[in-house]
């Protein structure tokens, strides 16, 4: 049996980002719909925090395509990055879709570990705010204060602009060599910004290492097919008008 995946990661959705959900829905149509599972890798959101009955009203487009994509019987797993702090339960239920911090799965035969990648950095600023106390404040606080308050913590924390760097990248690399030899055919990671594919060989056996990209930048994403292995792909959204 065929099996088709797409990954993709780090669209960092914002709140008038418009024209960038739009072109997840062309993607959603041209590229998802035509899978059996979809892999976001992280950083789908610029902010997310997750609340009981509420959605961000400015997400309800990309919501909703997942939502459909859940309700097609598709394998939907949204992987929490550094720039989602606890989808919950309620996101999960609304969506039909489950949130992760990282997978280990069978593909084909390969085994295959997934996460968005943020752990790769020695010096992680999560690990101070991905804590149970920094939640309770943003629970405490309610959704749109937190909003306010983390749009104005990213004026200082998160950079807009990453460029290609190739000390990352080697970063990136070196991480995913030294976790291929626990017996993991095949890594795939984001939040580098960076696509990469890189073949090593751990414990006398070829394995990989895969980087989804940046879609909200760059359009990068990877596929994975049965047969075909691993791709690097670039989605233009010039094939999707007319139809």
């Amino acid at each position: 049996m065929t099996v088709r995946a797409i990954f993709f990661s780090d669209a960092h959705l914002d709140r008038n980002d418009t024209d960038k959900i739009e072109l997840i829905e062309k993607f959603s149509e041209d590229v998802l719909e035509r899978a059996d599972a979809v892999f976001i890798l992280g950083d789908l959101f610029e902010f997310y925090h997750g609340y009981d009955g509420y959605i961000y009203p400015w997400y309800n487009g990309v919501v909703d395509i997942l939502k459909r994509l859940s309700s097609m019987g598709k394998t939907v797993i949204l992987f929490e990055g550094n720039h989602e702090f606890g989808m919950g339960r309620y996101f999960q239920n609304y969506t039909g879709i489950s949130c992760k911090q990282d997978v280990t799965m069978n593909l084909d035969g390969k085994r295959v570990f997934m996460s968005h990648g943020h752990g790769s950095h020695r010096f992680y600023l999560g690990s101070i705010l991905k804590t149970r106390f920094v939640y309770a404040i943003m629970d405490f606080l309610g959704p749109r204060l937190t909003w306010k308050v983390a749009k104005a913590a990213a004026t200082f924390l998160s950079r807009k602009v990453k460029p290609y760097n190739e000390r990352t990248r080697d970063i990136f690399r070196e991480y995913a060599r030294k976790e291929l030899s626990r017996e993991y055919d095949v890594i795939v990671l984001a939040h580098s910004h960076m696509s990469d594919m890189v073949e090593f060989e751990v414990t006398q056996k070829k394995r990989l290492y895969v980087n989804t990209g940046d879609f909200g930048r760059d359009l990068d994403y990877v596929s994975y097919e049965t047969g075909r292995g691993f791709m690097l792909e670039r989605f233009d959204p010039s094939r999707h008008e007319g139809r």
